[in-house]
């Protein structure tokens, strides 16, 4: 175990669940219908769903039924304190050097060897931060039972998607008969339904909240600092939320995870989760490999140095090329293309998930050394879905927003 864990896991030394004395550093970050499961997600042992629909009943049994004493009425509170009771223990702790946040365990699967499972959470790229591992708690059985460090557990940061602001990572263990918390579908996701927020507002361990669905923002765009920025489809909600809840569930009234806890915005009630929709295709993507941590986290002696493959003229001979290798994979993942034809853009090509596709593509139109916009395929589906917009002539976009290509 690293030593910067082993820092991590001394914060918790002699913090409580009641009231948690880290807390996530700075403020909290300012500023798709279908449900089929990933098959990242099928390699875990996934858990039956949280609420099942009730068992339907044919015409005699709905029959028998009347002249019976109506129902009492469902006491205010009643669907909530079942919906904390049974999701509360599947929302983990995360801790970092830098903080506190929240995860959604999402599925499970066997250790190899052992009779425990280890656990896959969803949680914000922002949590996680630059580190490989982080420590992971989990719920204890009791009410504002002392969280000490015997109770953390090895967590692996395994994908990163800094544009949507998401990760995964994969806890050691978690404990026995630990349900999983279930995808919902943006069909669940209507302005002015019921949501649900659970997770470590300002170090408060296992905080519940209720709001409601404010607005759904397509294409949303947010800035954490000058140098970060965001882009993705969010839920806006009068859910409360604060520094401590990021990458914590928003969840639907049927207790199903419909987004992930973000950032809110300076004025009353403004809080934001990526939604569910983009969730599936984070997961689409993180199963070619796509989105690694970031080359910064690694030791220096695993930094890659760029290796220059080919040097010339284009087999088609109307262009200067130079091939790449910029991960040492001793292949080509990436090409600058310079046309004879002045008329046409210089082309910078790079295959960013390593499986043999072009996904990113910038351009510098007239051919002035800076580069003007770029096209990205987030999902790897082989077309472009995001643009990139680069004022300063800079490789790296300086903002992103939806990109819908003209028919």
């Amino acid at each position: 175990m690293s030593r910067r864990l082993l820092r991590t896991l001394a914060i918790l030394a002699c913090v409580h669940s009641g009231s948690l004395a880290a807390q996530e550093l700075g403020p909290l970050l300012p500023a798709g219908q279908s449900s089929q499961r990933s098959p990242l997600l099928e390699q875990y042992a996934v858990e039956g769903a949280v609420h099942k629909p009730p068992a339907t009943t044919n015409l005699s049994t709905t029959l028998d039924r009347v002249g019976q004493p109506e129902p009492k009425l469902r006491l205010r509170g009643a669907r909530e304190i079942e919906l904390y009771r049974t999701l509360a223990p599947s929302v983990a702790l995360i801790a970092t050097d830098s903080g506190l946040g929240s995860g959604s365990l999402i599925a499970t699967k066997p250790v190899a060897g052992s009779t425990s499972k280890a656990g896959l959470i969803l949680t914000n790229a922002h949590v996680v931060g630059d580190d490989r591992e982080v420590a992971v708690i989990f719920k204890p059985r009791q009410e504002g039972e002392k969280i000490d460090q015997a109770k953390a557990v090895l967590g692996r940061v395994l994908k990163v998607d800094p544009v949507r602001d998401l990760a995964l990572v994969e806890a050691a263990s978690v404990p026995a008969n630990l349900p999983v918390i279930n995808f919902g579908t943006m069909n669940e996701v209507q302005v002015g339904a019921d949501v649900h927020a659970i997770g470590h507002p300002a170090g408060q361990g296992w905080t519940y909240t209720k709001g409601i669905i404010s607005q759904i923002r397509p294409g949303y765009e947010w800035r954490p600092g000058p140098s970060e920025k965001h882009v993705a489809d969010v839920i806006q909600t009068q859910t409360p939320i604060n520094p401590g809840n990021s990458g914590g569930p928003l969840i639907s009234d049927g207790g199903r995870l419909i987004g992930v806890n973000s950032f809110k915005k300076e004025g009353e009630g403004l809080n934001f989760a990526v939604s569910v929709g983009e969730v599936e295709k984070f997961l689409k993507a993180a199963e070619g490999g796509a989105f690694e941590p970031q080359l910064a986290s690694a030791t220096p002696e695993k930094a890659c140095k760029v290796k220059v493959m080919y040097e010339g003229r284009a087999s088609s001979d109307d262009a200067f090329i130079r091939n790449m290798d910029l991960y040492c994979t001793g292949k080509v993942n990436a090409t600058l293309y310079v046309p004879d034809d002045k008329s046409k853009p210089i082309v910078f090509r790079a295959d960013t998930n390593k499986d043999g596709k072009v996904d990113a593509w910038v351009f510098d139109d007239n051919r002035d050394g800076k580069w003007d916009y770029s096209l990205w395929d987030t999902d790897f589906d082989g077309k472009p879905d995001m643009k990139g917009f680069h004022p300063d002539g800079k490789l790296e976009p300086s903002r992103y927003e939806k990109y819908q290509p003209k028919p």
